[in-house]
């Protein structure tokens, strides 16, 4: 049996993966708004039982197993540690919350209850192109990793009006929503994490032609960083959101025998003196049709999909398959959790 579940937000986030979870099977309970009417017209466009604007009322409902938590990030980390201490599954949006002390309070509060899921949501890990550049390096395709580098190029994050993305202290800007991904993928493929980190925030555009007046964009809209790695590989990477109307996203690493470069969808791969390679076509795909105000790229919705369907497979695995608050974690092991966050 697969959890039901319940909804935190009525944003972007909730209207892409809320029909994902439906196409997996999940049973969709209940919706949190923050108000009223926002839930009661998200639960009717999407046939939602049951919808509120309290979140104890939605948490402790008997029919909610597993709360997904997609609400803005400054009160993401305090809804996920109120529901792993209630016994509910978790998965949580990236970044999950503001601060280290904020990702320290949700580690502690999900080694409470180690059977349950508490798995943030990094989704390019998924995709196929990294899931084979995770092996390439494995099999030492490039040696050993030296130097990874990451260019994103991508247009603006921010919508028509003025909301918690454009506020950097509530958690806006292209480094959270973005380089957050980025800094996870890296620590995935290499299997290190930063030791010492420098970089350069910019806000280049305070205010645009639908915020102006009082109002005041403060989240960063290109980030520049470097991050040296436990185990000797260093990392560049440049964000840059003034490019409308696209999105590349390019990571490389070059190792003492070659390189891997994955370009978007693709891998590619070179060995030293030799010529680039198609090792991986590009399979990102928009995955259904989605009712949202702007689609993340097509990479992001195909790692998306790819994880829900992993989140299911760990409760159909697991050895007690009458129970929705069990799941096989083993089978879901390659997914970021808190700790990794």
């Amino acid at each position: 049996m697969l959890p039901s579940v319940g909804v935190v937000d009525t944003g972007n986030s909730s209207r892409i993966l809320l029909p994902l979870l439906r196409s997996a099977g999940f049973t969709v309970s209940g919706i949190w708004g923050s108000s009223k009417q926002q839930a009661q017209e998200m639960a009717q466009e999407y046939e939602v039982p049951f919808h509120t604007c309290k979140i104890d009322e939605l948490l402790l409902r008997e029919d909610v197993d597993l709360v997904c938590v997609l609400s803005p990030p400054h009160i993401r980390t305090e809804v996920a540690v109120k529901a792993l201490s209630i016994g509910k599954h978790v998965l949580c949006d990236s970044p999950a919350g503001l601060s280290k002390e904020e990702a320290v309070r949700i580690v502690n509060a999900a080694q409470y209850y180690p059977k349950l899921l508490s798995l943030i949501r990094h989704e390019l890990r998924f995709l196929p192109a990294y899931l084979k550049m995770k092996q390439y390096l494995k099999e030492e395709f490039c040696g050993e990793p030296l130097i990874c580098e990451c260019r994103i190029e991508m247009g603006s994050l921010l919508g028509n009006r003025y909301n918690w993305m454009c506020d950097q202290a509530m958690g806006g800007g292209v480094l959270a929503n973005v380089g957050a991904h980025i800094i996870d993928i890296i620590s995935f493929l290499t299997n290190q994490r930063a030791v010492e980190v420098q970089g350069t925030l910019k806000t280049s555009v305070t205010q645009s032609d639908k915020i102006s007046s009082f109002r005041h964009i403060s989240s960063d809209d290109y980030t520049a960083f470097q991050m040296k790695l436990n185990g000797g590989v260093f990392a560049t990477v440049t964000l840059n959101s003034h490019i409308p109307g696209r999105y590349s996203q390019i990571l490389t690493i070059y190792g003492t025998k070659g390189q891997l470069i994955a370009r978007n969808g693709s891998l590619y791969g070179m060995k030293n003196g030799g010529k680039e390679e198609l090792i991986h076509g590009d399979t990102a795909r928009i995955p259904g049709i989605f009712n949202v105000e702007k689609l993340p790229p097509s990479i992001f919705l195909t790692g998306l999909e790819a994880w829900v369907s992993e989140i299911k497979r760990a409760f159909e695995e697991s050895c007690n398959k009458d129970d929705r608050r069990i799941a096989d974690l083993q089978t879901i092991s390659s997914a970021a959790s808190f700790e990794d966050g």
